[in-house]
């Protein structure tokens, strides 16, 4: 039986285990760091996790994916003598001065393009694995970063046949946008561009910067602001930072073939920005966005006839515009896959290796990414009693019961069961879980949280009654369990859950299946009973700029701090009282 391990060494750094063709555990190293968007060096503490989530040790391990990324240098030769001397002589001066010098492979991909050698001849590949205590007969493979977007995304769609589009802000030597397709279990790229002055992935962290939020982490706000103002007013301005070719086969701007494109159209949106009211800017550059990106997807889907699109990489990050891409009257169905950005790439290069010599159907139609570490009741109870917390441990059932009377009496409650997520959202094991009926709730949790006043929160709703509260939840049923899209409020319920419906009439809602996590399921359901209603507000545990929590301890803290009223930790039930 095969195990291959997965690393992701970019920004937003992970590692994933497969045994025997199916994946084990995914961890994100944030999450173990609790270093927000940890990245750009090898995932060590993410990579121990999940070992540890799949019960494998590193000599357990038969070969390693990884993708031309952030390494430690010295597992690298460089493609000089004098480049080998210069980075030695700078690896001894930095002895015990702190963490390692990184080498990015991708620059160094660049230099050696023109002599047409691949990258192993250059890789200390003994070293490396001598490094991660794994065995010395184990192989190691290399993987472009959008092959590894796009097989994630293919994969997991469960679609026998689709079109598979990835966009980012770069990836493998700049290249930030692929075009690809799926069938019988074979992925072909059509087209890749990478045309400087026209990554939409740039144009959006540019524009998020000159905001003032910090770019790869609050492109988010911008998407929040965007409800509140005109998108006309402004769309012209934007729309010559980024639009679609008129083929559709890829970007383009009024700054494409300057020597100095980046920079000027950074320039350009930043001045941009600045002069004028931040709602009305983020409506207009989110309209153009959109428009860009559907434009190159609709011409994908004219020129490979397919009905079914599966997407992947950090712009699909972003909700609106899947809920527009699953409007298209072109397309039957959307999967985006859930660790869009490169946390999920670590799982991608993973299954190109394991692909690399056969071909397979693809597996289901993914419904559940509960692939993170989980903690014991011992280490639960230890966690509170150590904080000076007095607790209960409950059954299943009292468990549930207690938490839906506290959401139903308008408390919030931590959720802290099982397996933790991997990628950007709670899924109902690392949650913070309130009644949607509270219009004022938005005020009073992003308070207790310090996050932005005027972020959204999001329903979970309960699978079977998703389509009585949500428009089109036919066609967008292989996003609603992970949070990848928004969707219509039906008018009569737009009242009756204030604390999850934006603006402009949607929501981000999560469906929560009996089969996937019972245990949510139930609280849901327990919920229902009490109130009518058949879903809860759910927020991700954690507070502003903190990942979402890993550890029992960290969900003490919360209680701690007073961000939550009460918590449910595996069985352990606790409340914030005086000590």
């Amino acid at each position: 039986m095969s195990v291959i391990l997965g690393l992701a060494s970019s920004h937003d750094a992970s590692a994933c285990v497969f045994i025997g063709g199916a994946l084990a555990a995914a961890v994100s190293q944030e999450r173990i760091t609790r270093r927000k968007n940890d990245g750009c060096r090898l995932p060590l503490e993410a990579m121990a996790h999940a070992l540890e989530g799949a019960r494998v040790a590193p000599r357990d391990i038969d070969a390693v994916a990884l993708m031309h990324s952030f390494f430690p240098e010295r597992y690298f030769r460089r493609e000089s003598l004098a480049k080998e001397i210069e980075a030695r002589l700078v690896r001894t001066r930095r002895r015990g001065a702190g963490e390692e010098r990184q080498l990015n492979v991708n620059d160094l991909l660049k230099r050696i393009a023109p002599r047409a050698e691949p990258i192993d001849g250059y890789f200390r590949r003994d070293a490396f694995l001598a490094g991660l205590g794994l065995r010395p007969d184990a192989r190691v493979r290399f993987y472009d970063h959008h092959a590894t977007h796009a097989m994630a995304a293919a994969w997991y769609s469960g679609y026998e046949d689709c079109a598979v589009l990835t966009i980012d802000g770069v990836g493998e030597l700049n290249i930030f946008h692929t075009e690809s397709t799926w069938s019988a279990g074979r992925l072909a790229r059509l087209a890749a561009s990478d045309r400087l002055g026209a990554s939409p992935g740039e144009y959006y962290e540019a524009i998020t910067e000159a905001m003032g939020f910090i770019p790869l982490r609050h492109e988010g706000k911008v998407l929040g602001l965007a409800a509140h103002g005109d998108p006309k007013r402004l769309y012209a301005e934007f729309q010559r930072a980024l639009r679609a070719t008129p083929a559709g086969d890829g970007f383009e701007s009024d700054f494409v073939g300057r020597p100095d494109a980046y920079g000027a159209r950074e320039a350009y949106l930043e001045a941009l920005v600045r002069a004028h009211p931040r709602e009305d800017v983020a409506a207009g550059a989110q309209a153009v966005f959109e428009d860009a990106i559907v434009g190159v997807a609709r011409a994908l889907l004219g020129r490979t006839g397919k009905r079914s699109l599966a997407v992947n990489g950090g712009v699909f990050a972003n909700v609106k515009l899947n809920q527009r891409l699953a409007a298209l009257p072109e397309l039957d169905r959307l999967f985006v896959f859930p660790a869009m950005s490169d946390t999920g790439n670590s799982v991608g290069a993973a299954l190109l290796l394991l692909h690399e010599h056969s071909s397979g159907k693809g597996a289901e139609t993914l419904r559940s990414v509960y692939w993170g570490s989980e903690w014991d009741e011992a280490a639960c109870a230890n966690a509170l009693s150590s904080a000076g917390f007095a607790m209960e441990r409950l059954a299943q059932d009292a468990l549930v019961a207690r938490a839906a009377d506290a959401i139903h009496a308008g408390r919030v409650v931590g959720w802290f069961q099982g397996r933790m997520e991997f990628g950007p959202r709670a899924l109902g094991n690392r949650s913070m879980l309130a009644r949607p009926t509270d219009a004022d709730i938005n005020r009073t949790l992003n308070a207790r949280l310090a996050r932005t006043e005027f972020m959204p929160f999001a329903p979970s709703v309960l699978e079977e009654h998703a389509a009585d509260v949500f428009d089109d939840v036919a066609k967008q049923g292989d996003c609603l369990p992970f949070m990848t899209i928004t969707c219509n409020v039906k008018p009569q319920w737009r009242a009756r859950i204030p604390a999850v419906v934006h603006v402009d009439g949607t929501a981000r809602p999560q469906s929560v299946s009996r089969r996937t996590n019972p245990l949510y399921w139930n609280l849901i359901e327990a919920y229902r009973r009490r109130s009518g209603i058949p879903l809860v507000l759910n927020t991700s545990f954690n507070v502003h700029e903190e990942p979402i929590v890993c550890y029992p301890q960290n969900a003490v803290q919360a209680l701690s701090d007073d961000r939550i009223d009460c918590l449910a930790l595996g069985p352990c039930w606790a409340e914030k009282k005086a000590r």
